[in-house]
């Protein structure tokens, strides 16, 4: 439902003489409450050197879905990641003051992105590997020009950096905490349901899998799928997203080549690796080590977390290590591994020669000469039964940070685009 704008009192930066009156324009906003939680949010930003994205909150505050996004940030009912960009990040995306060329979809969905659902603070990150987080993004509300609609949230993974920052590790870069959350124990008590985390870096809108698989690496999975005619199947907006399990271009040898140009045996070799019922992360088989995951060719896929730190997939007497986990796309996931999910000849030899090569489950590519792909890295509840799409919940003022003890259950989907957060 759109919501129609007010213009509220001109007069703001008398009543709130702090950071409104920096601003070149004074916030429009109906609603007092809400009014006096932004103002005091921008107190903070201002204080903090962050008025870029100060000036931010009042371009929303100034368009319908802008409005909507922060009254949502408002009455959430749940503890927020606000993930701030630096005046410099934006200043080099170039996204400054008024905004002129941000259009009010794309501004707002922008925002979303950039909120995360529950406290991710370093502490609340796993000491080895990743942790998964939903962003305020709907799916659905990316380009989404079906009749689909979807509860998903685009998903974020997050890393533990150095001298206790957070790394969001995306496809086209990674951002990192340029300091701890901010102090906003002078609000008042106003901005208790958010933690604010200035960054380095603009977060960018996850690719789509076509482009995904354009990657060095990664080709021969784009052309298997053009083959069988799935590859506008697999990324288009769905209600569950999808799940697939890329086989690096180095274990494509001359069999398995052989075997897509079997019409009766290639629409199955492929199916073995994806689903689009599914946007299945690592925390929901690493917790219970585990998974069963339906895929396209009526087979059952078990993912599970190894002794070693490693997680392999197994489709009947194949197994294969994941050789990077939770690459997040615009619709879905994808995990790259060392195997054809497929039997072949060669199927038993190559499996007992890696199975001494343990591989810890994370978000930065392998760096083996013979298996790796050229992945941007920015460097250089059970959930089986309805078409769901699986991430945890963030974790609550957690001392343990290595444990996913909730999970969250998204409904998934996306067309071309980008990523969204959106409050309830």
């Amino acid at each position: 439902m759109q919501l129609s704008i007010i213009p509220f009192l001109t007069i703001l930066s008398i009543l709130f003489p702090t950071s409104s009156a920096q601003l070149d324009t004074d916030i429009i906003c109906p609603d007092g409450s809400l009014t006096e939680y932004l103002t005091s949010m921008m107190d903070v930003l201002f204080a903090n050197g962050l008025t870029t994205f100060e000036q931010l909150i009042v371009h929303w505050s100034e368009t319908d879905m802008g409005y909507e996004f922060l009254h949502d940030l408002y009455n959430s009912g749940q503890k927020l990641t606000v993930l701030v960009p630096t005046n410099d990040a934006f200043q080099e995306s170039g996204i400054v003051s008024p905004f002129e060329g941000l259009t009010e979809d794309w501004g707002t969905e922008l925002g979303e992105l950039h909120l995360l659902q529950g406290e991710w603070t370093y502490d609340q990150i796993p000491q080895s590997g990743h942790a998964v987080a939903a962003t305020s993004l709907l799916l659905a509300n990316e380009l989404n020009s079906t009749d689909i609609q979807s509860n998903a949230y685009q998903a974020m993974v997050l890393e533990r950096g150095n001298d206790d920052s957070v790394i969001v590790n995306g496809w086209w870069g990674n951002a990192t905490s340029t300091s701890g959350p901010l102090d906003l124990s002078g609000s008042g008590g106003l901005l208790d349901n958010l933690f604010i985390l200035p960054i380095d870096q603009v977060l960018s809108f996850p690719p789509s899998l076509s482009t995904a698989l354009q990657a060095p690496g990664l080709t021969n999975m784009s052309s298997a799928l053009q083959v069988i005619g799935k590859s506008s199947d697999v990324e288009q907006l769905s209600e569950g997203g999808f799940t697939i399990f890329v086989s690096l271009d180095s274990v494509w040898n001359d069999e398995v080549k052989d075997l897509m140009v079997d019409e009766s045996k290639a629409p199955e070799m492929i199916g073995n690796h994806f689903t689009t019922s599914y946007s299945l992360f690592s925390p929901m088989w690493i917790q219970p080590s585990t998974f069963e995951l339906p895929v396209e060719s009526g087979e059952s896929l078990t993912i599970q977390y190894n002794q070693d730190g490693s997680s392999s997939v197994i489709c009947g007497e194949v197994e294969a290590k994941i050789v990077r986990s939770d690459i997040t796309l615009n619709n879905g996931v994808m995990h790259i591994i060392d195997q054809i999910l497929y039997p072949t000849s060669t199927s038993s030899v190559t499996n007992s020669t890696k199975s001494n090569k343990p591989t810890t489950t994370s978000s930065i590519p392998s760096t083996a000469d013979s298996t790796s792909a050229s992945i941007p890295d920015g460097s250089s509840s059970d959930g089986q039964e309805g078409g769901k799409a699986v991430i945890p919940d963030a974790p609550q003022n957690s001392s343990t940070s290595s444990t996913f003890t909730l999970s969250v259950t998204l409904l998934g989907c996306l067309a071309v685009g980008w990523l969204v957060v959106y409050v309830q």
